[in-house]
Protein backbone atom coordinates (compact mmCIF):
# COMPACT_ATOMS: atom_id res chain seq x y z
CA UNK A 1 0.00 0.00 0.00
CA UNK A 2 1.61 3.59 -0.89
CA UNK A 3 1.23 5.99 2.09
CA UNK A 4 1.51 9.86 1.53
CA UNK A 5 1.79 12.09 3.89
CA UNK A 6 1.69 16.04 4.16
CA UNK A 7 5.13 18.14 5.27
CA UNK A 8 6.11 21.35 6.86
CA UNK A 9 8.44 22.84 4.03
CA UNK A 10 11.01 25.17 4.00
CA UNK A 11 10.98 28.15 1.46
CA UNK A 12 12.74 31.32 0.58
CA UNK A 13 11.53 34.34 2.55
CA UNK A 14 11.82 37.60 1.15
CA UNK A 15 14.46 36.90 -1.69
CA UNK A 16 13.99 36.96 -5.92
CA UNK A 17 13.07 33.87 -6.57
CA UNK A 18 14.20 33.80 -10.12
CA UNK A 19 17.62 34.54 -8.62
CA UNK A 20 18.02 31.96 -6.23
CA UNK A 21 16.19 28.42 -7.91
CA UNK A 22 18.34 26.36 -10.06
CA UNK A 23 18.23 23.15 -11.93
CA UNK A 24 17.87 19.22 -10.08
CA UNK A 25 21.35 18.68 -9.21
CA UNK A 26 22.53 15.87 -11.42
CA UNK A 27 21.57 17.56 -14.83
CA UNK A 28 24.07 20.86 -13.99
CA UNK A 29 27.19 21.17 -15.52
CA UNK A 30 30.17 22.61 -14.00
CA UNK A 31 30.12 25.66 -16.18
CA UNK A 32 26.56 26.01 -14.92
CA UNK A 33 26.90 25.28 -10.86
CA UNK A 34 29.36 27.91 -11.30
CA UNK A 35 27.14 30.19 -13.16
CA UNK A 36 24.04 30.02 -10.93
CA UNK A 37 26.74 30.08 -7.64
CA UNK A 38 27.63 33.34 -9.02
CA UNK A 39 24.25 34.22 -10.08
CA UNK A 40 22.93 35.33 -5.84
CA UNK A 41 25.04 34.48 -2.52
CA UNK A 42 21.68 32.24 -1.76
CA UNK A 43 21.14 30.11 -4.81
CA UNK A 44 19.85 27.07 -3.80
CA UNK A 45 22.79 25.13 -5.74
CA UNK A 46 24.43 25.90 -2.69
CA UNK A 47 22.60 23.44 -1.23
CA UNK A 48 22.28 20.87 -3.61
CA UNK A 49 25.97 20.90 -4.91
CA UNK A 50 27.66 22.62 -2.42
CA UNK A 51 30.61 25.24 -3.84
CA UNK A 52 33.67 22.67 -3.70
CA UNK A 53 34.65 19.89 -5.94
CA UNK A 54 34.40 17.52 -4.59
CA UNK A 55 31.38 17.99 -2.35
CA UNK A 56 32.33 19.14 0.96
CA UNK A 57 28.92 17.62 2.81
CA UNK A 58 29.97 19.50 6.12
CA UNK A 59 30.11 22.87 4.04
CA UNK A 60 26.73 22.34 2.87
CA UNK A 61 25.44 21.52 6.55
CA UNK A 62 26.56 24.66 7.84
CA UNK A 63 25.38 27.03 4.98
CA UNK A 64 22.04 24.79 5.48
CA UNK A 65 21.96 26.00 9.59
CA UNK A 66 23.34 29.07 9.12
CA UNK A 67 20.37 30.19 6.34
CA UNK A 68 17.29 28.58 8.77
CA UNK A 69 18.71 30.39 12.00
CA UNK A 70 19.15 33.65 9.87
CA UNK A 71 15.60 33.26 8.23
CA UNK A 72 16.73 33.21 4.80
CA UNK A 73 13.69 30.40 5.06
CA UNK A 74 9.71 30.55 6.20
CA UNK A 75 9.06 27.20 7.49
CA UNK A 76 5.46 26.42 6.12
CA UNK A 77 2.64 24.68 8.53
CA UNK A 78 1.85 21.00 6.96
CA UNK A 79 -0.25 20.85 3.95
CA UNK A 80 -0.27 18.94 0.25
CA UNK A 81 0.95 21.05 -2.29
CA UNK A 82 0.46 21.64 -6.41
CA UNK A 83 2.92 22.00 -8.50
CA UNK A 84 2.05 23.71 -12.23
CA UNK A 85 4.66 24.15 -14.73
CA UNK A 86 3.57 25.83 -18.17
CA UNK A 87 6.61 25.54 -20.87
CA UNK A 88 7.11 26.20 -24.83
CA UNK A 89 7.28 22.68 -26.71
CA UNK A 90 8.10 23.14 -30.22
CA UNK A 91 6.16 26.39 -30.57
CA UNK A 92 3.05 25.37 -28.64
CA UNK A 93 1.91 25.98 -25.15
CA UNK A 94 2.28 22.95 -22.63
CA UNK A 95 0.99 22.72 -19.17
CA UNK A 96 1.84 19.70 -16.25
CA UNK A 97 0.76 19.02 -12.92
CA UNK A 98 1.76 17.17 -9.50
CA UNK A 99 1.16 16.94 -6.27
CA UNK A 100 4.27 17.88 -3.48
CA UNK A 101 3.67 15.30 -0.89
CA UNK A 102 6.02 12.87 1.47
CA UNK A 103 5.97 9.24 0.11
CA UNK A 104 6.89 6.10 2.66
CA UNK A 105 9.50 4.11 1.75
CA UNK A 106 9.33 0.73 0.86
CA UNK A 107 12.02 -2.33 -0.74
CA UNK A 108 11.93 -0.89 -4.44
CA UNK A 109 9.97 -3.18 -6.39
CA UNK A 110 8.97 -5.86 -3.94
CA UNK A 111 5.60 -3.81 -3.04
CA UNK A 112 3.78 -0.46 -4.97
CA UNK A 113 7.08 1.48 -5.50
CA UNK A 114 8.15 0.92 -9.27
CA UNK A 115 12.04 1.60 -9.97
CA UNK A 116 12.55 1.73 -13.97
CA UNK A 117 16.33 2.06 -14.29
CA UNK A 118 19.41 0.71 -13.48
CA UNK A 119 21.65 2.72 -11.22
CA UNK A 120 25.40 3.72 -10.28
CA UNK A 121 27.03 3.68 -7.33
CA UNK A 122 28.62 7.24 -7.31
CA UNK A 123 25.60 9.23 -7.35
CA UNK A 124 23.97 7.18 -4.68
CA UNK A 125 26.84 7.19 -2.41
CA UNK A 126 26.91 11.32 -3.23
CA UNK A 127 23.05 11.43 -1.61
CA UNK A 128 23.58 9.51 0.88
CA UNK A 129 26.29 11.71 2.48
CA UNK A 130 24.23 14.54 1.93
CA UNK A 131 20.98 12.97 3.77
CA UNK A 132 23.38 11.81 7.18
CA UNK A 133 25.38 15.87 6.92
CA UNK A 134 22.04 17.59 6.20
CA UNK A 135 19.15 15.13 7.20
CA UNK A 136 16.85 17.03 4.38
CA UNK A 137 15.15 16.08 1.17
CA UNK A 138 16.02 19.11 -0.89
CA UNK A 139 14.64 18.46 -4.04
CA UNK A 140 11.50 16.00 -4.80
CA UNK A 141 12.10 12.64 -6.81
CA UNK A 142 9.35 12.28 -9.27
CA UNK A 143 6.26 9.58 -9.23
CA UNK A 144 3.99 8.43 -11.63
CA UNK A 145 0.71 7.15 -11.07
CA UNK A 146 -2.24 6.20 -12.75
CA UNK A 147 -5.80 8.43 -12.59
CA UNK A 148 -8.08 6.99 -14.96
CA UNK A 149 -11.16 8.56 -12.98
CA UNK A 150 -9.35 12.16 -12.94
CA UNK A 151 -9.35 12.50 -9.13
CA UNK A 152 -6.67 14.71 -8.73
CA UNK A 153 -7.44 17.22 -12.27
CA UNK A 154 -10.17 18.51 -10.10
CA UNK A 155 -8.17 19.49 -7.37
CA UNK A 156 -6.20 21.07 -9.91
CA UNK A 157 -8.90 22.77 -11.24
CA UNK A 158 -10.16 24.35 -8.25
CA UNK A 159 -6.68 25.31 -7.08
CA UNK A 160 -6.09 27.33 -10.76
CA UNK A 161 -8.64 29.35 -10.00
CA UNK A 162 -7.05 31.13 -7.13
CA UNK A 163 -3.59 32.82 -6.60
CA UNK A 164 -0.91 30.62 -5.95
CA UNK A 165 1.79 31.24 -3.07
CA UNK A 166 4.72 30.83 -5.36
CA UNK A 167 5.01 32.64 -8.89
CA UNK A 168 7.98 32.37 -10.92
CA UNK A 169 10.08 32.09 -14.37
CA UNK A 170 12.69 30.39 -14.25
CA UNK A 171 16.22 30.59 -16.87
CA UNK A 172 14.32 28.60 -19.26
CA UNK A 173 11.36 30.76 -19.61
CA UNK A 174 9.37 28.08 -18.21
CA UNK A 175 6.88 29.09 -15.51
CA UNK A 176 6.42 27.67 -12.15
CA UNK A 177 3.82 27.81 -9.64
CA UNK A 178 2.92 26.65 -6.17
CA UNK A 179 -0.16 26.33 -4.35
CA UNK A 180 -0.78 25.07 -1.06
CA UNK A 181 -4.01 22.29 -1.14
CA UNK A 182 -6.08 23.15 1.55
CA UNK A 183 -7.11 20.84 4.77
CA UNK A 184 -10.57 19.56 3.67
CA UNK A 185 -8.59 17.75 0.64
CA UNK A 186 -6.13 15.66 3.28
CA UNK A 187 -8.07 13.25 3.63
CA UNK A 188 -9.52 11.64 0.17
CA UNK A 189 -5.75 12.20 -1.39
CA UNK A 190 -4.15 9.96 1.45
CA UNK A 191 -6.67 7.46 0.73
CA UNK A 192 -7.00 7.83 -3.51
CA UNK A 193 -2.81 6.99 -3.13
CA UNK A 194 -3.43 4.29 -0.73
CA UNK A 195 -4.89 2.17 -3.63
CA UNK A 196 -2.35 3.62 -6.42
CA UNK A 197 1.19 2.25 -7.76
CA UNK A 198 3.84 4.54 -8.12
CA UNK A 199 6.71 4.93 -10.96
CA UNK A 200 9.68 6.37 -9.73
CA UNK A 201 10.33 8.40 -13.39
CA UNK A 202 13.00 10.31 -11.84
CA UNK A 203 15.00 9.79 -8.71
CA UNK A 204 16.26 6.29 -8.36
CA UNK A 205 19.44 7.33 -6.42
CA UNK A 206 18.31 9.34 -4.00
CA UNK A 207 15.26 7.21 -3.69
CA UNK A 208 18.37 3.83 -2.70
CA UNK A 209 19.90 6.38 -0.70
CA UNK A 210 16.91 7.20 1.18
CA UNK A 211 16.31 3.45 1.88
CA UNK A 212 19.52 2.86 3.15
CA UNK A 213 19.65 6.15 5.35
CA UNK A 214 16.29 4.97 6.87
CA UNK A 215 17.76 1.43 7.64
CA UNK A 216 20.86 3.11 9.40
CA UNK A 217 18.71 5.49 11.10
CA UNK A 218 15.80 2.73 12.35
CA UNK A 219 13.68 5.39 13.13
CA UNK A 220 10.34 6.06 11.24
CA UNK A 221 10.65 9.88 10.81
CA UNK A 222 13.16 9.00 8.27
CA UNK A 223 10.86 6.69 6.46
CA UNK A 224 10.06 9.39 3.55
CA UNK A 225 11.13 11.00 0.79
CA UNK A 226 9.72 14.56 -0.54
CA UNK A 227 7.89 13.83 -3.68
CA UNK A 228 6.16 15.05 -7.05
CA UNK A 229 3.64 12.83 -8.10
CA UNK A 230 2.43 13.35 -11.28
CA UNK A 231 -0.57 11.56 -13.43
CA UNK A 232 0.36 8.99 -16.36
CA UNK A 233 -1.97 10.65 -18.77
CA UNK A 234 -0.72 14.00 -18.25
CA UNK A 235 -0.14 15.31 -21.53
CA UNK A 236 2.36 17.47 -20.48
CA UNK A 237 4.74 14.61 -19.25
CA UNK A 238 7.61 14.56 -22.03
CA UNK A 239 10.11 11.17 -21.51
CA UNK A 240 13.55 11.95 -23.88
CA UNK A 241 16.00 9.94 -25.19
CA UNK A 242 19.36 9.76 -23.66
CA UNK A 243 22.56 9.77 -26.73
CA UNK A 244 25.82 8.48 -25.89
CA UNK A 245 28.69 10.45 -27.20
CA UNK A 246 32.28 8.87 -27.14
CA UNK A 247 35.60 9.99 -26.88
CA UNK A 248 37.88 9.46 -29.90
CA UNK A 249 39.79 6.73 -28.31
CA UNK A 250 36.99 4.66 -28.41
CA UNK A 251 37.43 2.74 -31.87
CA UNK A 252 34.00 0.84 -33.12
CA UNK A 253 34.61 -0.61 -36.54
CA UNK A 254 31.37 -1.32 -38.51
CA UNK A 255 33.06 -4.92 -39.04
CA UNK A 256 32.90 -5.58 -35.31
CA UNK A 257 29.30 -4.37 -35.11
CA UNK A 258 28.00 -6.55 -37.84
CA UNK A 259 28.43 -9.53 -36.02
CA UNK A 260 25.46 -8.36 -33.99
CA UNK A 261 23.86 -5.89 -35.82
CA UNK A 262 22.27 -5.85 -39.58
CA UNK A 263 23.37 -2.41 -40.61
CA UNK A 264 21.92 0.19 -42.78
CA UNK A 265 23.73 3.20 -43.88
CA UNK A 266 21.24 5.95 -43.89
CA UNK A 267 20.69 10.06 -45.03
CA UNK A 268 21.70 12.08 -42.09
CA UNK A 269 18.93 14.92 -41.69
CA UNK A 270 18.45 15.84 -37.47
CA UNK A 271 15.01 17.27 -37.76
CA UNK A 272 13.79 14.27 -39.92
CA UNK A 273 15.90 11.47 -38.39
CA UNK A 274 13.40 8.63 -36.66
CA UNK A 275 13.51 8.55 -32.79
CA UNK A 276 10.42 6.69 -32.01
CA UNK A 277 11.21 3.10 -30.44
CA UNK A 278 8.87 0.70 -32.17
CA UNK A 279 9.55 -3.09 -30.90
CA UNK A 280 8.77 -4.67 -33.73
CA UNK A 281 11.10 -2.96 -35.80
CA UNK A 282 14.45 -1.99 -32.93
CA UNK A 283 17.46 0.06 -33.98
CA UNK A 284 19.79 2.46 -32.63
CA UNK A 285 21.75 5.09 -35.04
CA UNK A 286 25.63 5.39 -35.01
CA UNK A 287 26.83 8.53 -36.03
CA UNK A 288 30.82 8.30 -37.16
CA UNK A 289 32.93 10.28 -39.35
CA UNK A 290 29.74 12.04 -41.01
CA UNK A 291 28.02 9.00 -41.51
CA UNK A 292 24.64 7.99 -40.15
CA UNK A 293 24.05 4.04 -39.61
CA UNK A 294 20.95 2.52 -38.75
CA UNK A 295 21.79 -0.43 -36.33
CA UNK A 296 19.14 -3.20 -36.27
CA UNK A 297 19.05 -6.65 -34.29
CA UNK A 298 20.11 -9.93 -35.93
CA UNK A 299 20.13 -13.35 -35.11
CA UNK A 300 23.12 -13.59 -33.35
CA UNK A 301 21.95 -10.57 -30.76
CA UNK A 302 18.90 -12.29 -30.15
CA UNK A 303 20.21 -15.66 -29.53
CA UNK A 304 21.54 -13.79 -26.59
CA UNK A 305 17.97 -13.38 -24.65
CA UNK A 306 17.65 -15.02 -21.62
CA UNK A 307 15.56 -14.14 -19.00
CA UNK A 308 14.24 -10.93 -19.30
CA UNK A 309 11.07 -10.53 -21.78
CA UNK A 310 11.39 -10.22 -25.43
CA UNK A 311 10.57 -6.35 -25.47
CA UNK A 312 13.43 -5.68 -22.92
CA UNK A 313 15.87 -7.28 -25.13
CA UNK A 314 15.19 -4.63 -28.17
CA UNK A 315 14.65 -1.41 -26.28
CA UNK A 316 17.38 0.94 -27.41
CA UNK A 317 19.60 0.94 -24.13
CA UNK A 318 19.64 -2.84 -23.98
CA UNK A 319 20.49 -2.94 -27.82
CA UNK A 320 23.37 -0.78 -27.14
CA UNK A 321 24.32 -2.16 -23.21
CA UNK A 322 24.52 -6.01 -24.54
CA UNK A 323 25.06 -5.61 -28.49
CA UNK A 324 28.11 -2.70 -27.87
CA UNK A 325 29.23 -1.97 -24.51
CA UNK A 326 29.35 -5.84 -23.27
CA UNK A 327 29.71 -7.80 -26.83
CA UNK A 328 31.86 -5.90 -28.77
CA UNK A 329 33.96 -3.58 -26.21
CA UNK A 330 33.28 -6.38 -23.87
CA UNK A 331 33.00 -3.11 -21.30
CA UNK A 332 30.04 -2.13 -18.60
CA UNK A 333 28.66 1.59 -19.34
CA UNK A 334 29.05 2.27 -15.96
CA UNK A 335 33.10 1.69 -16.51
CA UNK A 336 33.14 3.94 -19.73
CA UNK A 337 30.87 6.69 -18.19
CA UNK A 338 33.73 6.58 -14.79
CA UNK A 339 36.84 6.62 -17.21
CA UNK A 340 35.33 9.55 -18.70
CA UNK A 341 35.35 8.27 -22.09
CA UNK A 342 31.30 8.79 -22.70
CA UNK A 343 28.91 12.02 -22.10
CA UNK A 344 25.13 11.52 -22.30
CA UNK A 345 23.00 14.20 -24.55
CA UNK A 346 19.45 14.18 -24.82
CA UNK A 347 19.75 16.62 -27.76
CA UNK A 348 21.08 15.91 -31.59
CA UNK A 349 22.13 19.74 -32.21
CA UNK A 350 24.23 18.95 -28.96
CA UNK A 351 25.82 15.72 -29.98
CA UNK A 352 26.91 17.58 -33.27
CA UNK A 353 28.23 20.82 -31.32
CA UNK A 354 30.41 18.39 -29.07
CA UNK A 355 31.67 15.78 -32.04
CA UNK A 356 32.74 19.46 -34.16
CA UNK A 357 35.86 19.07 -31.47
CA UNK A 358 38.68 16.57 -31.62
CA UNK A 359 38.20 14.90 -28.16
CA UNK A 360 34.73 13.40 -29.31
CA UNK A 361 34.62 11.41 -32.46
CA UNK A 362 31.70 9.32 -32.66
CA UNK A 363 27.56 9.10 -30.89
CA UNK A 364 24.80 6.54 -30.06
CA UNK A 365 21.83 8.36 -31.48
CA UNK A 366 18.78 6.34 -29.61
CA UNK A 367 15.30 6.57 -30.00
CA UNK A 368 12.83 7.32 -27.41
CA UNK A 369 11.16 4.95 -25.25
CA UNK A 370 7.35 5.30 -24.32
CA UNK A 371 6.08 5.84 -21.16
CA UNK A 372 3.41 3.19 -21.30
CA UNK A 373 6.04 0.79 -22.28
CA UNK A 374 8.05 2.07 -19.11
CA UNK A 375 5.27 1.40 -16.97
CA UNK A 376 4.52 -1.67 -18.10
CA UNK A 377 7.85 -3.13 -18.03
CA UNK A 378 7.97 -1.73 -14.95
CA UNK A 379 5.27 -3.92 -13.28
CA UNK A 380 6.84 -6.85 -14.32
CA UNK A 381 9.86 -6.04 -12.53
CA UNK A 382 11.85 -5.28 -15.61
CA UNK A 383 13.87 -2.23 -14.62
CA UNK A 384 15.35 -0.81 -18.08
CA UNK A 385 19.35 -0.13 -18.49
CA UNK A 386 20.86 3.20 -16.77
CA UNK A 387 20.11 6.57 -18.65
CA UNK A 388 17.24 5.22 -20.46
CA UNK A 389 15.32 7.67 -19.86
CA UNK A 390 15.04 11.46 -19.41
CA UNK A 391 11.25 12.85 -18.11
CA UNK A 392 11.00 16.43 -19.02
CA UNK A 393 10.00 18.59 -17.94
CA UNK A 394 11.91 17.98 -14.36
CA UNK A 395 10.54 20.02 -10.89
CA UNK A 396 12.93 22.74 -10.68
CA UNK A 397 15.01 23.30 -7.22
CA UNK A 398 14.50 25.72 -4.47
CA UNK A 399 10.73 26.38 -4.69
CA UNK A 400 9.99 24.34 -1.34
CA UNK A 401 12.09 21.88 0.47
CA UNK A 402 11.48 19.14 3.78
CA UNK A 403 14.05 19.15 6.30
CA UNK A 404 13.56 15.65 7.90
CA UNK A 405 14.53 16.73 11.61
Amino acid sequence: MVEVLPFSGYRYKDLPLEKVICPPYDVISPEEKQKFLNLHPYNFVHLTLGKKHPTDYQEISKILNEWINNDIFIKEDEAFYIYKQRYSWYGRKEITWGILALLKLQALGEEDILPHEQTFKGPKKDRLEVLRYCNANFEPIWGIYEDEEGFTSKIYQKLNEKDAIIKVVSWDKREHFLWKIPLNFEKDIREFFNKKKILIADGHHRYEASWLFYNEKKDERFRYIFTLLTDLYDPGIKVLPTHRVLKSSINISILDLSEFFDIYEENFDKDRINLSFNPSDPFIYYYSNGRLYKLSPNINYLSLNSEKSNIWWVLPTTLLQKGVWENVLNKKEGELQEKGLIRFSHSIDEVLEIISSDEYGSSFILPTIQLETIYTLALKNERLPQKSTYFYPKPVSGLIFWKII
